[in-house]
């Protein structure tokens, strides 16, 4: 008997057990027919009421979520470490400050004005570098009479005069300038024919070349006309094949430019009288050389301040002439063969007395 009821004892403890791990069970619907209260039936609200609300199940998708976003926070304190405190709090000032030095920035420059410091430095640094690429001179350079930095003076016809200077450079006398010669007006398409005339007459024409008649080679047709598949050709000498002639080339020929003799005498007193309203013609008196001396011209030239570049007139002068000949801002020319194109070319000019005699009565 003992042993059956802790058989039955052992049964029911083991069924308590179940029954606590399965949910409670919905209670049964009470009868419409019979209610606790009496027998008036229950209403459906009160039935809604009894009725527990049902259990909502979650998908396996939405329960791996919330594990992995539960894991994540215990896996960062896992992985934190410990900030290391300092040992001292005048350490840890220092420490702070040197961390704010460092981390400050120089507020940027605007552009524009980067660019302009840059330009200036640049420039500044210029002649320094000029001067430590600019190789030293051997020889000092013959110095260039600088330009005239005064207004061009504009005389009349019968007020022109040239100044006349000693071989000091001192400026000593004025000589009237004859209106015939010096006074006359510029016409432009005069003195620009001329100016060719003079260009051209200095050219060779030498220039030759052969045509396929002066070519050596046979004038035989090179092959037949027809049949080749090949562009006709006749003679190896034609001008579109290598070694033949040239077509149209030039020839020995003058390029001469006819100017009337009295049209050329009258451009060469227009350009004369050009220079002399400006007021940059000077009479060099006194101006006889022994040996020909580049220095005593140049130092002369240097002295009287004129505007360069200069023509030295002469008249069967060769020791001036000699002289003037390597000064790079000279040229010297002689008074009866004086060209339209050099009185133009230069800005000012020194004629000797010999010289101006020659040319007033010319």
């Amino acid at each position: 008997m003992a042993d059956e009821k802790d058989t039955k004892d052992l049964t029911a403890d083991s069924q308590a057990e179940a029954g606590a791990d399965k949910p409670a069970r919905a209670p049964r619907k009470a009868s419409p027919k019979k209610t606790a209260a009496g027998d008036a039936p229950a209403s459906a609200a009160d039935e809604t009421a009894a009725k527990p609300a049902p259990r909502a199940r979650k998908s396996t998708k939405a329960e791996a979520a919330e594990a992995a976003a539960e894991a994540e926070p215990k896996a960062e304190k896992a992985t934190r470490k410990p900030r290391a405190k300092a040992d001292k709090p005048a350490e840890a000032a220092a420490e702070a400050t040197e961390a704010a030095k460092a981390t400050e920035v120089e507020p940027a420059k605007p552009a524009r004005k980067r660019a302009a410091t840059t330009e200036a430095t640049a420039k500044a640094e210029r002649p320094a570098r000029a001067a430590a690429k600019k190789p030293a001179e051997a020889k000092p350079k013959a110095a260039k009479p600088k330009a005239a930095a005064k207004a061009p003076v504009h005389r009349a016809p019968d007020e022109r005069v040239a100044q006349v200077f000693d071989a000091d450079g001192k400026t000593v006398d004025e000589v009237k300038l004859s209106a015939e010669r010096f006074g006359l007006t510029p016409d432009i398409n005069l003195l620009h024919l001329t100016v060719r005339a003079e260009q051209a007459a200095r050219r060779r024409g030498t220039a030759s070349t052969r045509t396929r008649g002066e070519v050596a080679g046979s004038t035989a047709k090179l092959y037949r006309q027809k049949g080749t598949g090949r562009a006709r050709a006749g003679s190896v000498k034609s001008p579109t094949r290598s070694g033949g002639g040239t077509a149209f080339g030039p020839k020995p020929r003058s390029y001469e430019i006819k100017v009337n003799r009295k049209a050329a005498r009258k451009a060469l007193a227009m350009a004369l009288s050009d220079r002399a309203e400006g007021g940059t013609i000077y009479v060099a008196r006194g101006l006889a050389l022994e040996a020909p001396s580049t220095a005593a011209v140049n130092e002369l030239l240097v002295t009287l301040d004129i505007p360069a570049p200069v023509l030295v007139v002469t008249d069967d002068e060769p020791v001036v002439a000699l002289s003037v000949r390597n000064l790079p801002y000279a040229e010297a020319g002689e008074v009866r063969a004086l060209s339209v194109e050099q009185v133009l070319r230069n800005r000012s000019l020194v004629v000797t007395e010999k010289a101006l005699s020659v040319l007033t009565g010319a």
